[in-house]
């Protein structure tokens, strides 16, 4: 099969990698870029960081490494992996959104966190008892679908690329009744609309169950 992704680098081709194993081809065609910004430590003290994806951990930069003695909480077990390799010591992998992050965290002692963030956030409520104080370390610009891939099947990671995927696959008139979306969270489908050959949601937000899913369904 062959399968489009459009996810940001340089997850796209550790994707494209996995696809490959699992006897596809993978088409790849980032519609999302990141790129690091500018940012300072804020004065306050904290009892811990919150890092809600493996870019803002590679977009921190030297800035980040006074920080790096402090607990980091993580959304998922990539982003884990991704600060764990770049230095931070303790480190505890959340359950794959940053709204059931948030929820967990209630439970340990901690109180006043700074996350580390992109500059396009998924809404979250927060709640009272937790103070959360945000600090852009990265940019998100969108980019185009520079051609009509000639595709079997969609990988959607993120509500964002999702959006963007069905407006440049609208804008080049490509036919939605021609491909399959597969996506990582009900939410990232949600954003791709509706008119599909096929669309299916991953049972927990994480790449291996999202490809696990592909396999069954292909």
């Amino acid at each position: 099969m062959r399968i489009l992704v459009v996810r940001p680098q340089p997850g796209a081709n550790a994707t494209a990698g996995r696809l490959a194993a699992l006897e596809h081809e993978a088409v790849v065609y980032p519609l999302l870029e990141t790129r690091a910004t500018a940012w300072t430590l804020p004065a306050q003290t904290f009892d811990a960081v919150i890092l809600s994806s493996a870019a803002a951990v590679r977009h921190a930069g030297p800035v980040a490494d006074a920080l790096k003695g402090l607990p980091a909480h993580t959304v998922g077990d990539a982003t884990a992996a991704a600060a764990r390799a770049a230095g931070w010591a303790a480190v505890t992998a959340g359950p794959g959104t940053m709204q059931a992050l948030l929820a967990g965290l209630l439970a340990g002692p901690a109180r006043h966190f700074l996350h580390l963030a992109g500059a396009d956030l998924t809404p979250v409520a927060v709640p009272a008892a937790l103070s959360l104080t945000r600090v852009t370390v990265y940019e998100t610009p969108l980019l185009p679908l520079p051609a009509l891939p000639d595709v079997d099947a969609v990988l959607l990671h993120s509500p964002r690329t999702a959006a963007q995927f069905a407006a440049e696959w609208d804008r080049l008139a490509g036919q939605r009744g021609a491909v399959q979306l597969f996506a990582i969270s009900a939410a990232t489908l949600a954003a791709a609309g509706s008119g599909w050959k096929q669309a299916a949601v991953a049972a927990e937000p994480t790449e291996s169950v999202l490809l696990a899913m592909l396999r069954k369904a292909l």
